[in-house]
C-alpha cells in the first residue's frame, strides 16, 4: 500500500502545456522534460511557503506564550500571591498551573521577598510625608515671623511719623469677613501711607526754614523706642484745616504718573507737541483723530499709502546756523508679530516713487533682525545700507518709539530714541529751489506683501544737529571723502553671466572710455560676473567730469563711491609723496 507524500512531489509523464506554448506543439523531448521541471520547482516552492508560514505561527505563538508568563509573573508579584494571583493562575490553562504548583517552596520564598518590599516601600512613602510636613511647617513659620517683623516696622514708621501715625491707624477702615476685608483694609492702608508721606515731602519743600529752628529738633528720651536715634521732623501746622477736607492733595504715585508723557505724544526733552516757531505737528491735525494704519491687503505698496508734505525744505542752507526745516520725526508703533514697516522721503518729481531719497525699512525676520536703508533710482534701488536691529534699540514690540530724520549737508541721519544709529550720505542731487519734500509712508513692498505698524503723531520742523563728534560707531558714516575723484560708476547695462560675457563687457567699456585716459588711452575697467554695472577708472578728475556729461547720452554714468581701503592707500601714498618733497595733484 503506497502513500502520498505532498512534500515530495513527482514529475508527470506528460506535463500540461501552457496555452500560451499550444502554437509550438508538438513539442520536443527536451522540452517537455524542462516543462516538467518547471511544474515540479512550483510545487516545491509552494510546499516552502507553507512551511515558512507555519515556523512563523509557531514563533509567534511562543513569543506569545512568554509574554503572557512575564505578565502573570508581575501581576503575582504586585499582588502578592493572594486570591487574584491564584484565580489568573487557574484561568491561563493547565500548562501555567502545573508550572506554578510544580516548586511550593520556591513560591513561598517570592511571596516573603514580595511583601518585605512592600513594607520598604511604605516606609519610603511614610517618611516623605513625614519630610513635607516638616517643610511646610517650617515654612509657616517664616510666613509668622515675616508678618511679626513687617508689624514691627510699621509700628516704628508711625512712631516716626509722630501723633498723625497714630491717628492714622484709628481712622483706618475696619471690616468683617474674609479676605476681601482684609485686602481692602491693607489697600486703604498702602494709600493713606503714600498720601501722608506726600505731605511731608511737600511740607518739607514749601517751609524749608522751619527746618533751621531748633524748636523742630527733640532729643531722644529714654520713654521712647531704640530706633528713634535721630532728630524727628517737627510737622507743619495748617493754617486753614477745612481746606485739607476740600482740596485733598494727591499721592506721591499719582504726582509721578501725571507727569509721564502719553505714548501717542513725543517726550517733552524734544518741545516737539505743540506748534511753534522751530516746527509744526503734520498728523493728527484734528483732536481725537485715529493713528494711521496700513490696509490690511493692498494692491501694492500705493494702494492705501499715507503721504504727507514737508513744507518749506531749502537744500541751499542745511547748514548748522540756518534755521530751515531739516527734521522730521515719527511716533510710531510696530508690534511685535510685525514682520517690517517703512518709511520714504522723496523729492516732488519721485514720479510715482521711481526715485526715493531716503529709505528706512525695518526687517524683523530678515538675517536674524536688519534695518535697511537706501535709495532709489529711477526704480532701480542702490546699494543698501544693512544695520543689525541687535545694535539699535527696540523697534518691533515697544508700545511706542520715536524715529527722528534729519537732513544735514553730509546726508540723513537717523535717530531711534535717540540713538544715532546710522547715516546715509546723499547719493542724489536734492531739490535745487526751496519746495516741499514728500514723506509717504507705503502699504506694502514691492512684491506686495502688506506692512504692519500703526503712525501715531508727526513732526517736521528745524532741530539743531543732534549728531555727535565721535561718528566712528555710525554705520554708514564715511570719515573719509565719500566720492571717487577718477572712477565712474556705469550701471543699467545687460546682466552678464559668464566669463567670455565679462570679457566682452570690459573691452566695450575699454574702448567707449578710451578717449578719457589721457595720452595712451589706458583707463582700468572693473566687471563681475551675474551683474548689471561696471567700473571705470579714468585718468584725472577732469577727465571724469567730462566723461559724466559726454557719455551721459550712452550710458547710466555717476561718481563712483571711494571705500576706506582705497581712502587709506592714497592717504599714505599722499604722505610719502610729501615726505619725498613730491608734490601731488
Amino acid at each position: 500500500m503506497s502513500t502520498n507524500n505532498s512534500n515530495n512531489p513527482t514529475p508527470t509523464s506528460q506535463p500540461a502545456i501552457p496555452p500560451t506554448l499550444s502554437h509550438l506543439t508538438p513539442l520536443t523531448k527536451n522540452e517537455l522534460l524542462l516543462l516538467s521541471t518547471y511544474d515540479q520547482i512550483k510545487q516545491y516552492e509552494k510546499i516552502s511557503a507553507k512551511l515558512k508560514a507555519t515556523e512563523a505561527k509557531r514563533r509567534l505563538e511562543e513569543a506569545d506564550e512568554r509574554y503572557r508568563a512575564k505578565v502573570r509573573e508581575r501581576e503575582r508579584l504586585e499582588n502578592g500571591g493572594d486570591d487574584v494571583g491564584e484565580n489568573k493562575k487557574k484561568n491561563d490553562g493547565e500548562d501555567s498551573a502545573a508550572r506554578y504548583d510544580d516548586d511550593d517552596s520556591s513560591d513561598d520564598s517570592e511571596d516573603d521577598a514580595a511583601k518585605q518590599q512592600r513594607i520598604q516601600k511604605q516606609q519610603q512613602r511614610q517618611l516623605e510625608i513625614t519630610q513635607l510636613r516638616e517643610e511646610i511647617e517650617a515654612k509657616s513659620q517664616k510666613d509668622v515671623e515675616r508678618d511679626a517683623a513687617k508689624k514691627r516696622e510699621e509700628e516704628m514708621r508711625r512712631e516716626l511719623l509722630g501723633p498723625e501715625g497714630k491717628k492714622m491707624k484709628k481712622k483706618r477702615p475696619r471690616e468683617e469677613g474674609g479676605d476681601g476685608g482684609l485686602a481692602t483694609m491693607a489697600e486703604s492702608e498702602q494709600q493713606n501711607d503714600v498720601t501722608t508721606n506726600n505731605d511731608f515731602l511737600q511740607e518739607h519743600d514749601d517751609d524749608h526754614h522751619d527746618m533751621d529752628n531748633e524748636s523742630s529738633f527733640m532729643p531722644t528720651t529714654s520713654s521712647q523706642p531704640s530706633i528713634i536715634s535721630g532728630p524727628s521732623i517737627k510737622k507743619k501746622r495748617l493754617d486753614n484745616p477745612s481746606s485739607s477736607n476740600t482740596n485733598p492733595s494727591t499721592s506721591l504715585i499719582a504726582n509721578i504718573s501725571g507727569g509721564a508723557t502719553p505714548i501717542h505724544d513725543f517726550s517733552t526733552k524734544l518741545k516737539m507737541s505743540k506748534t511753534s516757531l522751530d516746527g509744526s505737528i503734520l498728523f493728527p491735525t484734528t483732536i481725537g483723530e485715529t493713528p494711521w494704519r496700513p490696509p490690511t491687503n493692498p494692491i501694492n505698496f500705493m494702494d492705501g499709502c499715507f503721504e504727507l508734505d514737508l513744507p518749506d525744505f531749502d537744500p541751499k542752507n542745511l547748514s548748522s546756523n540756518s534755521n530751515t526745516n531739516n527734521t522730521v520725526a515719527i511716533k510710531f508703533h510696530a508690534p511685535q508679530e510685525s514682520s517690517r514697516f517703512s518709511i520714504n522721503i522723496a523729492a516732488p518729481n519721485h514720479n510715482g516713487y521711481d526715485s526715493i531719497l531716503f529709505h528706512f525699512n525695518p526687517r524683523q525676520f530678515q538675517r536674524g533682525g536688519q534695518l535697511v536703508i537706501n535709495n532709489k533710482n529711477e526704480s532701480m534701488w542702490g546699494n543698501d545700507l544693512s544695520v543689525p536691529l541687535s545694535q539699535l534699540p527696540l523697534v518691533f514690540g515697544k508700545q511706542a518709539c520715536t524715529l527722528i530724520v534729519q537732513m544735514t549737508e553730509e546726508g540723513f541721519d537717523v535717530f531711534v530714541e535717540g540713538v544715532h544709529c546710522a547715516r546715509l550720505e546723499h547719493r542724489m542731487a536734492l531739490p535745487k529751489l526751496k519746495g516741499p519734500l514728500c514723506l509717504q509712508f507705503p502699504a506694502s513692498d514691492d512684491y506686495g506683501n502688506p506692512e504692519d505698524w500703526e503712525v501715531y503723531r508727526v513732526w517736521w520742523g528745524h532741530k539743531d544737529s543732534m549728531a555727535g563728534k565721535d561718528l566712528s560707531g555710525v554705520a554708514g558714516v564715511n570719515l573719509y571723502s565719500s566720492v571717487h575723484p577718477k572712477k565712474l560708476f556705469v550701471s543699467g547695462l545687460p546682466k552678464i553671466h559668464s566669463d567670455p560675457e565679462v570679457d566682452l563687457r570690459r573691452a566695450e567699456m575699454e574702448r567707449a572710455f578710451r578717449k578719457y585716459g589721457g595720452p595712451n588711452g589706458a583707463v582700468l575697467v572693473s566687471v563681475q560676473k551675474d551683474s548689471t554695472f561696471a567700473f571705470v577708472e579714468v585718468a584725472s578728475e577732469q577727465q571724469a567730469d567730462l566723461a559724466l556729461v559726454e557719455m551721459a547720452g550712452r550710458y547710466r554714468v555717476n561718481k563712483a563711491r571711494r571705500t576706506k581701503h582705497e581712502a587709506l592707500m592714497e592717504e599714505r601714498a599722499a604722505k610719502e609723496a610729501a615726505e619725498k618733497g613730491i608734490v601731488k595733484d
